[in-house]
């Protein structure tokens, strides 16, 4: 049905006339990139980003994950990093609350027109001793590290544990210590995490400026259980069982002189699966033993050097290897023939990465970038090595 020219019109002018007051507060105000408004400050921010990258074999995922062969080539150019969010935030007293919000396009894979999909989305009250309750999704409480990739994926599946998940989470922060308690769980959107009663429990403390200004140690860690968990098996049954999982990780930020930064993690645990864009290596339901919590460590680190103030160049290594033992499976088929048919769950044994990046700042706002990934991953019964050349181009604000 057409809309009428007349209703067309006035649906324009009263789009202008409410547009109108906000462009007038944003231009007042977005020289600190915040507008104040009936005791409410409201501070936005985002990015458009467009990654360029040759790939001499295939990942996983459309990010840096881990290789399915080292022989299929493919070129791509990404638009999904671009992102945009809000925080907004009012004092009462001594109690600061505040509300934080963005999206980026990394919601499906299916076809070329992107969907948005929600990074965070959490409530936070913060009292000025450095008390604060934060609950709805964000960044792991523990493993906070990131390294300094272009690539969005920042070394998932080769020595980084991160990810953006439902929680609350309670913080305690006098000076330079910080303590931190946690409960996080995804939603459920899949039969396993239907089955998945519990959340993770998780607790970390953190030492700032120990080894001089800017620097963090921290360890952090938890647990979970999850009962009668009946998941298929590779024999084409199924199998039922109580699963213990478990993280140690270990948190690096030290700066070396006024050029230098060295950040890095390490981990250790079992069951260490989906909460961390770790998939396929929480639980073995075909173990010979009956189901087990697959035993993982690894971690990462970067090194970053500002050469000067428009250039900043970054190297790092990251390693996961996830127990072999664990991962082993055996049954046996009746026939005829008869057979024993043996194998390993998961989608590798070891995955590694290398990489160095250089990144230009044009402006404050506008920058370019180059990067070179180096990847190995070990199979059952094959190494596979490939690489991924990016470029990529931004503006932020």
């Amino acid at each position: 049905m057409q809309m009428s020219t007349r209703t067309a019109t006035w649906r324009i002018i009263i789009g202008i006339a409410l547009f109108l007051p906000l462009l007038g507060l944003t231009s007042a105000a977005f020289a600190d990139g915040t507008i104040t408004a009936g005791g409410v400050n409201l501070k936005i921010w985002g990015k458009a980003k467009l990654d360029m990258q040759y790939d001499t074999g295939q990942q996983a995922v459309d990010f840096m994950s881990y290789l399915k062969d080292d022989d299929t080539e493919s070129f791509t150019f990404n638009p999904r990093d671009t992102r945009f969010g809000f925080k907004a935030s009012s004092t009462e007293g001594r109690w600061t609350y505040s509300g934080v919000f963005e999206i980026d396009f990394y919601g499906t894979n299916a076809g070329n027109s992107l969907i948005p999909r929600m990074r965070l989305g959490y409530a936070e009250a913060k009292k000025d001793n450095g008390l604060s309750f934060r609950g709805g999704q964000d960044w792991i409480p523990v493993a906070q590290q990131n390294p300094g990739t272009l690539d969005f994926g920042v070394q998932s599946w080769s020595g980084n544990l991160w990810w953006r998940v439902p929680q609350f989470t309670v913080r305690y922060k006098p000076k330079n210590v910080e303590l931190l308690a946690s409960v996080m769980k995804h939603r459920v959107s899949t039969a396993q995490e239907q089955m998945e009663t519990m959340p993770w429990f998780l607790a970390r403390i953190g030492f700032s400026d120990l080894m001089g200004k800017g620097s963090l140690l921290a360890i952090g860690g938890g647990v979970r259980s999850a009962s009668d968990v009946t998941l298929p098996t590779a024999g084409g049954g199924t199998d039922t069982s109580d699963y213990n999982s478990s993280l140690v990780a270990f948190e690096l930020k030290v700066p070396m002189g006024e050029k230098f930064v060295l950040v890095g993690e390490a981990y250790t645990g079992k069951g260490i699966g989906r909460e961390y864009v770790h998939y396929g290596f929480d639980y073995n339901p075909s173990h010979m033993d009956g189901g087990e919590a697959v035993q993982s460590q690894g971690g990462f680190v970067n090194l970053k050097f500002a050469a000067s103030p428009k250039v900043t160049l970054n190297g790092g290594f990251g390693l996961d290897d996830p127990k072999d033992e664990d991962m082993y499976y055996e049954y046996d088929v009746v026939g005829p023939p008869a057979a024993t048919v043996t194998g390993y769950s998961g989608p590798y044994l070891k995955n590694q990465s290398i990489y160095v990046n250089m990144k230009y700042a044009v402006t404050k706002n506008f920058g370019w970038g180059l990067e070179y990934i180096d990847f190995k991953t070990t199979m059952a019964m094959d190494d596979l090595t490939g690489q991924r050349y990016t470029g990529s181009w931004w503006y932020s604000f």
